[in-house]
């Protein structure tokens, strides 16, 4: 399934009459949005008003426009999700983050996971454990990685060049996103395989794709998760 929306929090109506999803056990969906520009200003202060002033502090931290957006955006896309998989707004008073730092909501059996790159924002929606990392591909030096890749890895790498590793490095990190214990876990402790992956004797499953201009991984503990796309316009 591939879907677009319109302005996701102007038509809320319009998302729930006409777009409103059940997530099954064994599928995510993936809310994905990339800007190339600024909003003008009466949006981008609708946008930002729209989040309570403990969230504009986090957002407008940032000295970078692109991260002011994506930092802003991925908070949204969390909103819409809740409005489009539970069929009701979420409170941001229950928009929490663990020990870890990673987000969750409190009281609810959906799972999420946030990743930026470059003017890409993703967010996925699951009941289960699930992780996403996308990066921005650039030009890369491998030989620096040597500390995040096994011997065998960095072969493949060198054999099929830029999108190997980026096949691989986000592969790792949703892993370690899924987990949620952050950089607590070596990426070198990550073992990558055909088909799946590794890490303290569990199996992860992981999707990769190109999507424009960043690489995407997936990662969750179901080797048959079905991914529906969501694209979303602010």
């Amino acid at each position: 399934m591939n879907l677009q929306c319109t302005n996701v929090l102007e038509h809320f109506m319009y998302i729930h009459e006409c777009l409103q999803i059940e997530i099954k056990e064994n599928e995510s969906y993936l809310l994905h949005y990339s800007f190339d520009k600024q909003f003008d200003k009466s949006q981008w202060t609708y946008y930002l008003d729209f989040l309570p002033v403990s969230f504009q502090k986090e957002v407008l931290r940032y000295r970078r426009w692109q991260d002011r957006y994506n930092c802003l955006l991925g908070k949204l896309m969390v909103y819409a999700g809740f409005y489009l998989f539970n069929a009701h707004k979420i409170e941001f008073k229950n928009f929490l983050k663990d020990s870890y730092g990673k987000p969750f909501i409190k009281n609810s059996n959906l799972n999420f996971n946030i990743s930026h790159s470059g003017n890409t924002v993703v967010c996925i929606f699951s009941h289960q454990d699930i992780g996403i990392d996308i990066e921005e591909i650039q030009h890369i030096e491998y030989t620096l990685f040597e500390n995040v890749f096994s011997d065998q890895e960095m072969q493949k790498i060198e054999q099929y060049g830029v999108s190997k590793f980026y096949e691989y490095w986000t592969k790792k990190e949703a892993i370690i996103k899924a987990i949620g214990k952050g950089m607590s876990i070596p990426l070198l402790d990550i073992k990558l395989e055909d088909n799946y992956s590794i890490y303290n004797g569990n199996r992860w499953y992981t999707k990769s794709e190109k999507m424009g201009n960043v690489y995407c991984s997936i990662a969750s503990q179901y080797q048959q998760n079905n991914v529906n796309l969501i694209e979303l316009i602010f």
